[in-house]
């Protein structure tokens, strides 16, 4: 199997895109900027919704295809090491700088409240379990859901590797599809909700074992790449046309973003892949720096509402997209990047280095303790007389 896909690279850039578009409006709109209307913020949050779902198909997506190239040794433990390097740093920098500076899109009573309990608790990413306690900043909502799939990840990969067939993914699928509409009734507490979720992450399933099963001899995709993203923007305005005012924790929206995420799994394997290249390099670097930009862009837009109060809006956006690139330029390369490649070394098996001679055979049974010892009393015996021998030889 392939192990790179350009088409994923514009699909994860799409996401955080539409992230990013959604709290600029909400922001701006709290900071008089612009008016405040109500069905734009609902239209802003489906997108940004869509986008979070799409980052789960993705992401699954990617770590199922990651598990399926790495040794099967300690294959688990290996991947939860990783993920955990991979996850938790930025997080844990970026709360800080939350926290000190206070450049958050959280009220700042909610920040007080969370107490050492509510600050734990978004560190370790559990505020989801635990709903009294708010996000530090709104984009860490997500976060939790995405390290509880990286725990099931790993036991869903044997699964699919046990059972092979198509349809046991399809029906992964199904199954937890038809558990979220039930979870989502009205008489069953909140907490049950939560299984809205595991159909996106199935999502990337599917796409991976439909991947899995693509001929590997080349031949023509059966719809032309330059149709990718168009197909992706559609998937975004189906989503939003679909769901309208609906909550994703109801029935209704929970059954359209299950459907959505199929769609898009289905999909990813039918198109081929982009080669323009003023399409797939910028695609390649905000994917790159996607996890900082998701995290980090939020500090930045506030600094400058609150700091830069006089310049014009156009101004505005221009150096927030300055100090998001900047901040996620150095933050990757200080504390994303150095603390992924420290994950991958942690977990890289040592080499086994034989003793063995080069010409040693490799068929030779080994050798017990008296046949050593006879062949080395033999070999000294055998020196002894010739060295006699020689004297004996010398004094003629």
């Amino acid at each position: 199997m392939k192990t790179n896909y350009t088409n994923l690279d514009l699909l994860r850039s799409f996401a955080v895109l539409s992230v990013i578009a959604a709290h600029l409006y909400r922001q701006s709109a709290a900071f008089h900027l612009c008016a405040f209307d109500a069905d734009i913020d609902q239209s802003l949050h489906n997108l940004s919704f869509t986008g979070v779902m799409f980052f789960f198909v993705h992401t699954s997506l990617v770590l199922m295809l990651s598990m399926h190239r790495a040794p099967a040794a300690h294959r688990g433990r290996n991947f939860l090491i990783r993920r955990a390097f991979r996850i938790y740093p930025l997080c844990w920098a970026t709360i800080v700088l939350t926290l000190l500076t206070g450049l958050s899109d959280v009220s700042s009573e909610k920040l007080h409240a969370l107490g050492w309990h509510g600050i734990v608790a978004n560190l370790i990413l559990a505020q989801n379990m635990l709903r009294s306690y708010a996000s530090v900043i709104g984009p860490l909502w997500s976060l939790p859901w995405e390290v509880q799939m990286y725990l099931i990840l790993p036991l869903f990969f044997v699964v699919l590797q046990r059972y092979d067939r198509i349809f046991v993914v399809f029906s992964l699928w199904l199954g937890a599809t038809l558990l979220a509409l039930a979870a989502t009734q009205p008489a069953l507490p909140r907490m049950f909700h939560a299984a809205v979720f595991p159909p996106m992450f199935i999502g990337g399933m599917v796409a991976y074992k439909l991947l899995k099963r693509r001929p590997t001899e080349p031949r023509r995709p059966a719809l032309p790449s330059w149709a990718w993203p168009l197909f992706v923007l559609a998937l975004f305005a189906l989503q939003g046309l679909l769901v309208g005012k609906h909550s994703f924790e109801s029935a209704h929206g929970a059954l359209v973003n299950a459907c959505i995420c199929l769609t898009l799994a289905v999909a990813i394997p039918a198109f081929g892949e982009l080669r323009a290249g003023w399409i797939v390099q910028p695609a390649k670097q905000v994917a790159k720096y996607s996890y900082s930009v998701y995290l980090l862009h939020v500090p930045a837009l506030i600094f400058v509402l609150i700091y830069l109060p006089k310049l014009p809006w156009v101004l505005k956006f221009v150096v927030f997209l300055a100090l998001t690139a900047l901040l996620s330029f150095v933050s990757f390369h200080t504390i994303e990047d150095p603390l992924i490649r420290l994950g991958k070394r942690l977990t890289q098996s040592a080499p086994i280095v034989s003793r063995k001679p080069a010409s040693a055979s490799y068929h030779a049974p080994a050798r017990s303790l008296t046949d050593s010892i006879s062949a080395r009393y033999r070999i000294t015996a055998e020196k002894l007389f010739y060295v006699k021998d020689l004297n004996h030889n010398s004094s003629r």
